[in-house]
């Protein structure tokens, strides 16, 4: 009998090649049994084997998830270069923009539940390291996700084999809504490598201090090629992601324009969207989207708002083949996305009028309304 839930392990190499052209590449390996606890166990092997893989190329032994993560930092970096072997085969990832490694549970049984609509194939991340999901490195989000995993194991009255355990954590919405005293809420989860040490208290929400200041991200080289390269079938410039340049205000159809471009990249061959540039490739910041956010954090603000346009028009199953972040180019923010092309299936926009099928052309999204069109395009793309 299948089994209601598996998992799967995730590489992913994105990369530059000539002539501009940018290569998404993926490795998956999939982990299935009739008790998921078991195939859990599996996948988490296998993620270490990777990392020890990573790790013997840079000369170094796995001692803990953080050591890790700092050891492989070059190779979730982009711009940089590494060389490893990985089964008889030699991996270059050099000029890399965004690599990474994750486990998920992917849903084959979904549960009702008043929060999520999950659906067959949804993917829930797990764990992981680099660009391999948005979620990688928030562990606000990274929380409730293992806490809707655990949810999945009762629900089916699954053995957890004593993986079980209580984490205090202070998220990110306490802190903001000022509770910064007393105790943190208690999730339950199933075990996984990474330390939430510290993670009870809300410091790293507060006033960042000399030790734990983040650090403003700077534009790669390459992603500064990909500006001067202007637009392409693998790269979008947009303004803004809500701000309304006729009204002043938020509009939900410019959110509706960067979910075409989103849908787009995800039916084709992947891409980046640059939000904060115009179309002749000036830079122009966020600051029109930032002064919606009426006091509130701007950073979070716009986050918040770029998940909920993918909600709203695609579905948070596409989470992991999407991925945003934060860069500082000549003194102005930009948010770039990177999107992984979708490798099962065919992913449609919820329009005003229905369902929306979009794929990419040489430097613009392409609406397919033809039938006939639209289905040889499925059949050609995703015919395995």
């Amino acid at each position: 009998m299948q089994p209601s839930f598996h998992y799967i392990v995730k590489a992913k190499l994105i990369r530059l090649i000539k002539d501009n052209e940018i290569d998404f590449l993926e490795f998956e390996d999939k982990f299935e049994s009739e008790n998921p606890i078991i195939a859990r166990e599996n996948a988490f092997k296998h993620y270490q084997n990777y990392i020890d893989v990573l790790l013997q190329g840079k000369n170094k032994i796995y001692t803990s998830d953080r050591q890790a993560r700092e050891e492989l930092n070059s190779f979730i970096d982009p711009g940089t270069k590494t060389k490893i072997l990985i089964g008889e085969s030699e991996v270059d990832f050099s000029d890399s923009f965004g690599n990474g490694i994750g486990i998920f549970m992917i849903i084959n049984n979904p549960k009702n539940d008043v929060v999520y609509d999950d659906q067959v194939g949804e993917e829930i991340f797990i764990h992981g390291i680099g660009n391999i999901s948005f979620l990688s490195d928030d562990p606000d989000r990274i929380i409730f996700e293992l806490a809707r995993e655990f949810d999945y194991y009762k629900h089916y009255n699954y053995d957890t084999k004593s993986k079980e355990m209580q984490v205090a954590y202070c998220s990110r919405d306490e802190w903001e809504e000022g509770y910064t005293e007393g105790e943190p809420a208690t999730y339950n989860i199933l075990e996984t490598p990474f330390d939430w040490t510290g993670y009870d208290k809300p410091y790293w929400w507060g006033e960042p201090d000399n030790e734990i200041e983040e650090e403003i991200k700077q534009v790669p080289k390459t992603l500064e090629d990909l500006i001067n390269g202007g637009e392409t079938n693998q790269v979008e410039f947009k303004p803004t992601l809500l701000y309304n340049f006729s009204t002043g205000k938020a509009g939900i159809g410019i959110k509706a324009i960067i979910a075409k471009t989103i849908c787009a990249f995800l039916n084709s061959n992947g891409g980046f969207l640059l939000i904060g540039i115009t179309d002749k490739g000036e830079i122009q910041g966020l600051d029109f989207d930032f002064k919606l956010a009426n006091g509130k954090n701007e950073k979070d603000f716009f986050r918040l708002e770029f998940d909920q346009m993918l909600e709203h028009f695609l579905s948070f199953s596409v989470k992991s083949n999407v991925e945003g972040e934060f860069y500082e180019k000549d003194g102005k923010d930009i948010f770039i996305v990177t999107v992984a092309p979708n490798k099962r299936r065919a992913i449609f926009l919820k329009g005003q009028n229905g369902k929306e099928f979009y794929v990419r052309g040489e430097a613009s999204s392409r609406q397919l309304t033809d039938l006939e069109e639209l289905v040889n395009y499925c059949i050609d793309r995703w015919r395995n």
